[in-house]
């Protein structure tokens, strides 16, 4: 019989591990849903991606938004729901007011 070669991290097993205890509070809870619900994040989110020249950042934070804040948005612009819903959908093609509806809902 030849002795087949093992690397080491075929010998390795989580049974030799210690074990090591966390501090209690060593991580806070985290909603990223708490980020879209203040306005003025959001609003300088999307000034820097407009800053930035980033068309792709700026539709993904206003998705994100609406993801977040569809009825909310929906009721303050006076746009249906699902008007807003398909505005940034892949085959929504809105025009121009209702993006700026949005976004002023959005930033105000």
């Amino acid at each position: 019989m030849t002795k087949k070669k093992t690397s080491k991290k075929q010998d390795f097993c989580f049974e030799d591990m210690p074990i090591l205890k966390s501090k209690k509070k060593a991580s806070a809870k985290h909603k990223p849903s708490d980020f879209f619900k203040a306005h003025d994040k959001v609003a300088k989110a999307l000034l820097q991606s407009l800053e930035d020249n980033d068309a792709g950042a700026f539709l993904e934070i206003l998705d994100a938004y609406l993801r977040v804040n569809r009825t909310k948005a929906a009721r303050e612009t006076n746009l249906s729901r699902t008007t807003v819903q398909q505005a940034l959908s892949n085959k929504g093609n809105p025009t121009i007011r209702t993006i700026a509806k949005i976004v002023h809902q959005s930033v105000a």
